[in-house]
């Protein structure tokens, strides 16, 4: 009951704001279209800056329940990631007034909690494009993925851009195909001997000061044991193998909680996921963020 008011608060914000804009708003207007008193709000959210972010985790959760519903289709490669390329821009379409609005007042201060989050979101969004990309093209596109990623990143935000800045009207049931259609050309010119920008295979450490850069190793870690763990309940698998594997990951987020990491400890777990392809990018990522010698 909670969690249904809490999110219906925020979806009231989302309208209000967009209507009337962030500074405009009172936390008296929300409630009061909520049908609720003051002092109940204060038992959701601490302020309207709390309730501000809050509205961004409603939006990325969104799109990632709607990414993870993609996963379990039967799709192959291309299809989920065609598919999955369309989130965004299904999600502007609906709520196009409130991001309209933020663009437009975006001068309020983005505040610590705000930007951690943001990071959070960032890290994991590449972490998606690196996975996904190396499942539809092979593992011999390693050296030149950062480049693929900047430049899909940098399509993808211009027709984003162009819907809010320029009202541009688009059929968002094609752009994920036209996209596709771009990533191929991209890939091929870098298969053809088309010279990367980017000369390191990771894009998360080629930029070691880009504002994801912020976050410590420990969180990096953690957030790609949570995206595992993801992953393995959308896997087809028999249920004592995910069992198994689960009981490892869940291991190996323990094993982060704790003041001093054991490297051998983890050295090991990670080697008992080995069985699992999908799960090798996040090995590598682990074992370099803790500096840990695969096996």
């Amino acid at each position: 009951m909670k969690e249904k008011k809490r999110k219906e608060i925020i979806e009231s914000a989302i309208k209000l704001f967009a209507e009337n804009g962030f500074y405009n708003t009172s936390v008296q207007d929300i409630v009061t279209d909520c049908a609720m008193s003051k002092g109940a709000f204060y038992n959701y959210f601490s302020s309207k800056e709390e309730l501000h972010i809050a509205i961004f985790q409603y939006y990325f959760e969104q799109m990632s329940t709607r990414t993870i519903e993609i996963d379990k289709e039967n799709l192959n490669p291309r299809e989920k990631m065609k598919k999955q390329l369309g989130v965004p821009f299904e999600e502007l379409t609906k709520h196009k007034e409130f991001f309209i609005m933020y663009l437009r007042e975006q001068s309020f201060s983005i505040n610590k909690e705000l930007r951690e989050f943001m990071e959070k979101a960032q890290f994991e969004t590449l972490t998606w494009y690196e996975r996904n990309l190396k499942d539809l093209y092979g593992e011999n596109i390693t050296t030149f993925i950062g480049d693929i990623i900047l430049l899909i990143e940098g399509m993808k935000q211009s027709y984003l851009a162009a819907m809010l800045f320029h009202d541009l009207q688009m059929d968002v049931d094609l752009l994920p195909n036209f996209l596709m259609n771009r990533i191929d050309d991209i890939v091929n010119a870098f298969q053809n001997g088309e010279e990367p920008i980017i000369k390191k295979s990771n894009l998360l450490s080629s930029f070691p000061q880009c504002s994801f850069g912020n976050m410590d190793r420990i969180e990096k870690a953690s957030l790609l044991l949570a995206d595992m763990q993801e992953q393995l309940e959308n896997m087809k698998i028999d249920e004592e193998q995910r069992d198994g594997l689960a009981g490892v990951i869940d291991f190996l987020k323990g094993e982060l909680k704790k003041p001093n990491l054991e490297k051998y400890a983890f050295q090991g777990m990670l080697a008992n996921l080995k069985e699992i392809k999908e799960f090798d990018i996040y090995r590598e990522k682990i074992a370099a963020l803790l500096d840990v010698q695969l096996l």
